[in-house]
């Protein structure tokens, strides 16, 4: 190097030393940074990987939205046990009949709506436990369907939500079941 550049590295001031005192804050604030960037990657690995919707609002709203436009996909994963049953018509099915069933049964319609046409309104959600009235009553009629088809369920949510489909609104009560913790369309209900 010539003279020029070592003298500018010679003359280059010495930062002072770290206090103990922020070091520590400074191993706070980065634990505190990784955690929650773990925490928010589990969460996202978490919904990636599993079926089902994180609130009761949504697993109605992503439901109603692939029916809507003709997402079997969506269906299936939004769609619980009770539903599964009633799209499929029979008492025992499976993703795999369910979806091969539905493939046949959309093969060249097209859907009336566009993503962009379809939007929701939440109106209210109340949700119950086992051992509450409502929750018992709905899963009456679930139990009627399914067999044992309340076992894995923890919670319900009855749902009031307005579907927006183009220029048409339908206001109506939606219940949605919890398995695990995550939320599955269950019925509609009338009214």
């Amino acid at each position: 190097m010539n003279d020029i550049g070592v003298s500018v590295y010679k003359n280059k001031p010495e930062k002072p030393p770290m206090s103990p005192k922020a070091k520590k804050r400074l191993k706070f604030i980065l634990c505190i940074a990784i955690g929650i960037a773990l925490a928010a990657g589990v969460i996202f690995v978490l919904d990636l990987v599993f079926q089902g919707a994180s609130t009761p609002e949504e697993a109605i709203a992503e439901y109603e939205k692939a029916a809507l436009l003709y997402d079997i996909d969506g269906m299936i994963e939004y769609s619980s046990q009770y539903n599964k049953v009633e799209l499929y018509g029979k008492n025992e099915t499976d993703d795999k009949l369910l979806r091969d069933y539905l493939e046949k049964g959309y093969a060249g319609y097209k859907p009336q709506y566009e993503e962009s046409e379809i939007d929701f309104k939440r109106l209210s959600v109340n949700t119950y436990s086992k051992g509450d009235v409502q929750y018992e009553e709905v899963m009456k009629k679930y139990d009627e369907r399914v067999e044992n088809g309340s076992e894995d369920i923890n919670e319900i949510a009855i749902v009031r939500m307005t579907v927006i489909k183009g220029k048409n609104e339908i206001t109506r009560n939606y219940v949605a079941v919890k398995v695990g913790i995550r939320w599955y369309f269950g019925y509609g209900m009338i009214g």
